[in-house]
């Protein structure tokens, strides 16, 4: 009897150090390992384990971007922006979104566990790699702002702003890179950057203010010579018909169309195939920019008015920006 017991009693022991043990290997998952100045850390789940894996990463991804925002106002992206709040309200708005998605390199899962249900991993990111992935990207964007800048330095008064639209793209993409950097890597310098890139959107800005537009466009292209004269003074452009250094002739010739259809609204829809020309010279009559435009405007008020609609060149100015919509950029 006391041989059972003693068995019984070491088979219990057995058991319950067993369960312990496992009990303690999984510890992970509702306790992870914290962040270091050398790795990231996080659990996450899903149906496969790649799923489980990328909600790690989001998780990740979720951390950085709470830094990323309190680092946004020492960002090089900051100071180039200047003191205007709504622009860099939008911007770090921006910043904040893109920090969620990012290009992760040199994962590891380092614990991983499958119950009839899900998937559970413990990821670890290397804080290096990650910085190096951005740096890269950072310096790949800075040799195309540098060459453009190249150009724009010779460039005549018309061709600078047209490059502009081109330079200020690429300084764009930095603008999410700049943040990210200064939350990964508490010290980061980013003082080879920082004077260039304010002298650029210094001299950016100075070249536009010299800009004196002049506005041309025939019958058909009246409406859209409003549109684009509107959008270029509500960023404070200057027109002058005589004093002007950037003439702007707009021409637009259109096809009447019909389509039939059971539909009796669409029916009665009279159609303007336009191709509008927007060509741009300066003050020498170099031609600077020529770019053409092809769409279809519908009027249940007939032909005329279908060519004088401009739906389509607000979208395409909303989508671009009014510059390079009229340099075609």
């Amino acid at each position: 009897m006391k041989k059972i017991i003693l068995v019984l009693s070491l088979l219990i022991t057995s058991i319950s150090g067993a369960f312990a043990s496992s009990s303690a290997s999984m510890s992970w998952i509702n306790n992870p390992p914290s962040d270091t100045n050398k790795y990231f850390y996080a659990v996450g789940y899903g149906k496969t384990q790649k799923d489980a894996k990328s909600d790690a990463l989001a998780t990740i991804s979720a951390k950085i971007s709470v830094d990323v925002a309190s680092n946004f106002s020492n960002s090089v992206t900051a100071r180039r922006q200047g003191d205007d709040e709504s622009v860099l309200a939008t911007t770090k708005s921006e910043v904040i979104s893109k920090s969620r998605n990012i290009e992760y390199t040199d994962v590891k899962v380092i614990e991983s566990f499958k119950d009839s249900n899900q998937w559970a991993v413990l990821v670890e990111v290397d804080r290096d790699s990650l910085i190096k992935t951005y740096e890269r990207k950072l310096d790949k964007v800075d040799d195309k702002i540098k060459a453009e800048w190249e150009v724009f330095k010779n460039a005549g008064i018309f061709q600078k702003l047209k490059l502009s639209v081109t330079i200020n793209n690429y300084l764009k993409e930095t603008d999410s890179i700049f943040p990210l950097l200064y939350s990964l890597k508490g010290d980061y310098d980013a003082s080879k950057y920082t004077t260039r890139y304010l002298n650029y959107t210094k001299e950016m800005r100075k070249a536009k203010d010299e800009l004196v537009f002049k506005i041309k466009a025939d019958k058909n292209s009246e409406s859209l010579a409003s549109l684009i004269r509107s959008e270029l003074s509500s960023e404070n452009a200057t027109f002058n018909n005589t004093n002007y250094n950037v003439l702007i002739e707009i021409t637009t010739k259109a096809k009447k169309k019909k389509y039939p259809s059971t539909n009796e609204k669409f029916a009665n829809l009279t159609f303007a195939l336009r191709k509008t020309v927007i060509k741009a010279t300066d003050r020498d009559g170099n031609i600077v920019s020529n770019k053409v435009y092809k769409t279809k405007e519908g009027s249940s008020e007939g032909f005329e008015d279908a060519i004088q609609r401009t739906a389509k060149y607000e979208k395409k100015i909303n989508e671009k920006g009014v510059v390079a919509f009229i340099t075609g950029n």
